[in-house]
């Protein structure tokens, strides 16, 4: 909390992937604009409010993660496994056992990652129609990489090619990248209490700034914020009133499903080479019920450990019991695939079954763990950054939620980015890649 500059530049509230992204690359042009106008000041003053929760590494899809610049780890394809068979969601596989997708879909995607045009869609339409299982498998993918629950086959289908290869991403990576950023934890001792929009105190300057006011009594100001959040931390910001007469969020935004984790790590257990980062479970192959059928597993290696996530859909007011039996099937199902793996089990972050909760506390402690890992799914799809305030944005992971996370909310901050700097200082910030991304849902 030293040094806290009287004004930022821009100021980033909350710990989505594209709020990082957006403050590195909002640092790098600033820098370019200084030099195009022989600017006195240098460098940006950039302030980042976060919570005071680890970041996840997001699994995002390799040409987006070369698009945005954005350095990955672990390229990989996902893997699909049913009772009869294991499939690798790669290119050369997709497109060989698929025949009835036409390949020029492939060279059309490495071009270009915008939805697909009403010939396009004709022909994923007819590779569909002769072999259904092609949608089964795109949805089990979606159900991993996706956050919109409205969605057509043909859009599936698009996104799961989109996403033939994938990366992992540390956005906490890009921190050291940023300079001079000012990073405010928000915690229980420290939080929002106020925001809102007033006369700049230099009477010198005609405009309005951004105010806002922590709990411990310490006031900042931004010329640009971005609310970079998801639904539940935004209940937690003590502003939702002052954010819906801003930027409206329709109740209808959010679904009455989220996808749950537990994690397990474990000591000297070894997954067989060929199984990928991201496995999805399939009880049938053809058409299964995503919220009970499809098991997706992630897992990395943590040094000497492996850590592995199994996801489980339940209900946003979830019941303990409910999660709890989910959870174990999902259990049951690593324990059938691996049989010692349960064995060499050193941690889990949450209990399954009331006999661990010996007290209300435990048991409070236990759904606040649930629900701070929860991933939201939305049931529409935000299409606009801008709102009702000038220099006020919106990056929330329901922004074009149709879209393989995080690549909506990363198109939202590449807008921004065009609104805040002149076309020259973009155009001489770094050469275009030659992928064209629309931003069309």
């Amino acid at each position: 909390m030293q040094n806290i500059p009287f004004e930022f530049d821009l100021l980033v509230i909350g710990d989505e992937p594209a709020g990082l992204w957006l403050l590195r690359e909002y640092s790098d042009l600033y820098s370019v604009q200084a030099s195009i106008k022989a600017q006195m000041k240098k460098q940006a003053s950039l302030g980042w409010l976060r919570f005071d929760e680890p970041l996840a590494p997001s699994v995002i899809p390799l040409y987006t993660a070369r698009y945005f610049n954005i350095q990955t780890s672990t390229t990989f394809s996902a893997e699909i496994v049913s009772n009869r068979s294991l499939f690798r969601w790669g290119p050369e596989k997709v497109f060989s056992h698929f025949s009835s997708l036409p390949k020029e879909l492939l060279e059309r995607f490495q071009q270009s990652m915008a939805p697909p045009n009403s010939k396009e869609r004709e022909k994923i339409r007819l590779a569909l129609k002769h072999q259904p299982e092609l949608l089964t498998f795109s949805q089990a993918l979606w159900k991993q990489i996706g956050r919109c629950r409205q969605m057509t086959p043909e859009s599936m289908i698009w996104a799961a090619l989109q996403a033939l290869e994938l990366a992992e991403w540390d956005p906490e990576s890009l921190i050291p990248s940023i300079p001079g950023l000012q990073t405010i934890n928000l915690n229980d001792t420290q939080w929002l209490t106020a925001l809102e929009e007033v006369k700049h105190p230099d009477p010198n300057i005609k405009g309005k700034i951004f105010k806002l006011t922590l709990s411990s009594g310490t006031t900042l100001h931004a010329k640009s914020l971005v609310l970079n959040c998801d639904l539940r931390h935004i209940k937690k910001l003590n502003i939702e009133s002052t954010l819906q007469s801003w930027a409206p969020i329709p109740a209808s935004i959010s679904s009455r499903f989220c996808h749950y984790p537990i994690n397990l790590e474990f000591n000297h257990f070894k997954l067989p080479m060929s199984v990928q980062p991201i496995t999805i479970f399939l009880d049938q192959e053809v058409l299964p019920e995503p919220d009970t059928e499809m098991w997706p597993m992630s897992f990395k290696t943590l040094g000497n450990r492996k850590s592995l996530t199994l996801w489980a859909t339940d209900r946003t007011e979830f019941s303990y019991e409910g999660l709890s039996e989910s959870l174990q099937k999902a259990m049951g199902r690593l324990h059938h695939l691996f049989p010692e793996a349960l064995r060499q089990v050193v941690h889990q972050s949450i209990p399954l079954g009331l006999e661990s909760c010996y007290s209300e506390t435990h048991r409070a402690n236990a759904i606040e763990a649930i629900e701070n890992s929860r991933q939201e799914l939305y049931g529409l799809s935000l299409l606009h950054v801008r709102s009702r305030k000038r220099r006020f944005y919106s990056l929330l992971p329901a922004l074009r939620c149709t879209l393989p996370y995080p690549l909506g909310t990363l198109l939202g901050a590449q807008e921004i980015l065009r609104e805040l700097f002149s076309r020259k200082t973009m155009q001489n910030y770094r050469p275009q890649t030659g992928v064209n991304l629309s931003t069309s849902p």
